[in-house]
């Protein structure tokens, strides 16, 4: 029979149930992370920041092409040449050059502007229609059969209008605009601007397993109290998913029969409803609290 020395029990017990700092540290941080969330909603003047930032990075890259054009044998030259040399020693008045550098086309900066103005296009149908995901997958196969069967007319039936349609848009020439996209951008960030920070004050929610409060400064705060919750993400605009990963918040009662709250144009929503799965999951639903739901929605 074997004995072993005494406080060994007491050692071995202390070291398999208490957890090591980096344990603990590790459990209480995710314990904070889930236990509230919080987030902020902003109007559609959100989803302009393509067109911002285009205008700013595009300045370093789209400096004009000069060219000088060749000097051109002009009456007012052959006069000249018929002066005195000590005439001609003389500096031309401000204004008289004869060759001048003159901006020129140039294929970077036709890049550049049919870029600008594809991010033109899609800010301002993200700003004016909600385009859902039937409708965006719609007008992608559209866009895809025209593109086809032009090509398919140009080469059986010898029919050239979308090629001359692309002939005609090359035609225009576009050349982006250094001056005009910059003052266009710095112009759109001082509204932007305030709109963030306004956003933050007047519409911020924190959600937590207890209850969902909407903060607006200067106003009334509104909340829904504790009790059993569904919550549904919806995506009622595909380019603002593209934009922003934004969508819409709906809040439902337990039973999934009532909207309590719409909350849209949510930013990063997978993330944020990724974080609110953990907190939900910690609530059970009870038949107790959902017949308290039902009675709290009638109120409402």
């Amino acid at each position: 029979m074997t004995t072993t020395p005494e406080g060994a029990d007491e050692k071995q017990t202390d070291t398999a149930t208490e957890p090591t700092p980096r344990k603990a540290e590790k459990n209480v941080h995710h314990k904070h992370n889930v236990h509230e969330v919080v987030f902020v909603t902003y109007p559609k003047l959100l989803f302009i920041w393509p067109l911002i930032l285009a205008g700013l990075v595009f300045a370093p890259f789209s400096s004009p092409d000069f060219k000088t054009p060749p000097a051109q044998d002009t009456p007012a030259t052959a006069q000249a040449d018929q002066q005195p040399a000590d005439e001609l020693a003389q500096p031309a008045a401000e204004g008289e050059t004869e060759t001048t550098p003159v901006a020129t086309a140039s294929r970077r900066l036709e890049v550049l502007g049919w870029i600008y103005l594809l991010v033109l296009f899609v800010v301002l149908l993200t700003l004016g229609v909600d385009v859902d995901r039937n409708q965006f997958v719609f007008w992608l196969v559209l866009v895809a059969a025209l593109w086809i069967g032009g090509r398919w007319l140009a080469d059986v039936k010898g029919f050239t209008l979308f090629g001359d349609i692309y002939k005609w848009f090359d035609w225009l020439d576009v050349q982006y605009n250094r001056s005009l996209g910059l003052a266009l951008s710095l112009i759109l960030l001082v509204p932007y601007l305030i709109m963030i920070g306004w956003a933050h004050i007047n519409d911020k929610w924190r959600i937590t397993h207890n209850e969902f409060e909407h903060y607006a400064f200067g106003k009334m705060d509104d909340s829904l109290g504790r009790g059993a919750k569904t919550i549904r993400t919806n995506f009622p605009d595909v380019l603002e998913l593209l934009l922003g990963l934004a969508g819409t918040l709906i809040v439902y009662n337990a039973t999934g029969t009532k909207v309590l709250r719409r909350i849209p144009h949510v930013m990063f929503l997978p993330m944020v409803r990724k974080r609110l799965n953990l907190i939900l999951e910690r609530t059970a639903i009870t038949t107790a609290q959902m017949e308290e739901e039902e009675d709290d929605d009638e109120d409402l």
